[in-house]
């Protein structure tokens, strides 16, 4: 997900009756907090849903989200749900290098990367070694 910066908001920061709009921060975590609500009552249970798994992290430097996005495809085949994460029905990858419809905002990742065949090449050369998002992969394991 991507949050336009402060400034960009600023004109329509002020709604009609004076009151200011809250950050797209706190709006993100009222909506999980009342999932989590939500889920606790249906089920009769107790504190998280996501028990310290997931987290929120902005992300400032463009290597990271650059390693970030291979991250997020490579992911199922790290923990050995597939054997070639380009294969997972539930990723973003096969629509961001295929030419059907799509509504993600495929050119925009295609730019990011210098064209489809960059794209792909980066997805393949990371796929043999992964050490450029090792980082990423010790988070995930704590």
């Amino acid at each position: 997900m991507r949050i336009k910066d402060e400034e960009s908001l600023k004109p329509n920061w002020i709604i009609e009756d004076n009151t200011e709009l809250v950050s797209a921060n706190r709006q993100l975590g009222h909506l999980l907090n009342a999932y989590a609500k939500t889920i606790n009552l249906k089920y009769d249970r107790v504190g998280r849903l996501f028990q310290h798994r997931f987290g929120r992290k902005e992300v400032i430097s463009e290597p990271y989200f650059t390693r970030l996005i291979f991250y997020i495809h490579f992911n199922p085949q790290h923990h050995g749900l597939i054997d070639d994460f380009s294969d997972w029905p539930h990723s973003s990858y096969p629509s961001i290098v295929s030419k059907s419809k799509t509504s993600l905002q495929r050119e925009e990742v295609l730019e990011w990367f210098g064209g489809r065949d960059r794209y792909t090449l980066f997805h393949k050369e990371n796929a043999a070694d992964f050490t450029s998002i090792s980082s990423l992969i010790e988070e995930d394991e704590l």
